[in-house]
């Protein structure tokens, strides 16, 4: 029964759990991008 539950647990939250996983991999592809602009360093003083 525990098996059975699980596996209806699982796919009834399946589209949020896409959801959230895409918005997750929207955020790393953003950090990715956003790595590969060169810092301009200031001179302190």
């Amino acid at each position: 029964r525990d098996a059975v539950r699980a596996a209806y647990n699982y796919a009834e939250h399946l589209p949020e759990r896409r959801k959230m996983m895409q918005a997750w991999a929207d955020y790393l592809d953003g950090l990715r991008k956003g790595a590969e602009v060169v810092p301009i360093r200031h001179k302190a003083g």
